[in-house]
C-alpha cells in the first residue's frame, strides 16, 4: 500500500503536534495546518487521503471546510475533532459529509482505529504515475508527460500543460474557474503578474494535442474554461 497523506487541521499547536508525531509514527504522511485557511490551501493544491478537522478553528472552521470539501474534493474522506459534549458539533459534520468523528480529550488508539477503517472504506484514488488519460484523438502518457495521438505524433508537455489537461479531462463539461486552475494547477492565487498564465499555458498545450481535442475548449466570457470532449 502506498504511503497516505493526511491532512491535520487544529489551530492548538500541542494537539497538532502530538497528532503529527503519532500520525507519523503510523506510518502515514502528515500534512499539518494551524488553521482553516492553510487547510483549504493543502487540500486544493496537494493530494490528500484524508483530512483530520478541528470544528472550532477561527476564520475556516471545520464545517467550511466540509462544505468546500463537498464541492472541490468530493470522496476525499473527513473525520471532525469535536469538542466533548457538543453533539449538535457531530451531528452537523456528519450531515456535511464527515466520514467519523472523535471527541475531545481521546485516546490515540481509537483515533488510529477510525482513521484506518475511514481509509478501509475508501477506495483508492489513481495515481498519475501510473494512468492513462484518453481525449478524443489521442491520450496523454503519465510516464512520459506527453500527448500520444492516434496519428501516430507524440508531443512532450510541460509538467503544467499536462497537469492542465489532466484536470480538465477530470471535470469535463464543467465551467472552470481561472482561479481554480490557478490554485489546482499552480498552487498560487489570481495575481496581475498571472492573469496570463492560463491562457498562455492553455495556447501552447492545445497546439500539442489532437485537433479535436483542442477544439473542445471554450473561453466561458467572465466565468472561466470549459472542455468538453467532442
Amino acid at each position: 500500500m502506498s504511503e497516505r497523506h493526511i491532512l491535520v487541521a487544529e489551530d492548538d499547536a500541542s494537539i497538532r503536534r502530538v497528532l503529527q508525531d503519532a500520525l507519523t509514527l503510523a506510518g502515514y504522511k502528515v500534512l499539518p495546518a494551524p488553521d482553516g485557511r492553510t487547510a483549504l490551501e493543502l487540500l486544493l493544491t496537494k493530494e490528500v487521503d484524508l483530512a483530520l478537522l478541528d470544528v472550532n478553528m477561527p476564520e475556516v472552521n471545520g464545517f467550511k471546510l466540509l462544505r468546500i470539501m463537498a464541492r472541490e474534493c468530493p470522496g476525499t474522506p473527513s473525520i471532525i475533532l469535536t469538542a466533548h459534549g457538543e453533539e449538535s458539533d457531530r451531528v452537523k459534520g456528519l450531515e456535511l459529509g464527515a466520514d467519523d468523528y472523535v471527541v475531545k480529550p481521546f485516546s490515540m488508539a481509537e483515533l488510529l482505529a477510525r482513521i484506518a477503517a475511514v481509509l478501509r472504506r475508501s477506495p483508492d484514488r489513481p495515481k498519475a504515475a501510473s494512468e492513462s488519460l484518453v481525449f478524443p484523438g489521442g491520450r496523454l502518457d503519465a510516464k512520459s508527460r506527453s500527448a500520444v495521438l492516434d496519428s501516430g505524433e507524440t508531443h512532450s508537455l510541460s509538467e503544467k500543460e499536462y497537469e492542465l489537461m489532466r484536470y480538465f479531462i477530470a471535470h469535463a463539461g464543467r465551467v472552470i474557474p481561472q482561479e481554480e486552475l490557478l490554485i489546482r494547477i499552480w498552487g498560487s492565487t489570481a495575481s496581475a503578474r498571472q492573469t496570463r498564465t492560463v491562457s498562455v499555458t492553455l495556447a501552447r498545450l492545445r497546439d500539442k494535442i489532437s485537433p479535436q481535442a483542442a477544439a473542445g475548449f471554450e473561453n466561458v466570457r467572465g466565468r472561466g474554461y470549459k472542455w468538453t470532449a467532442l
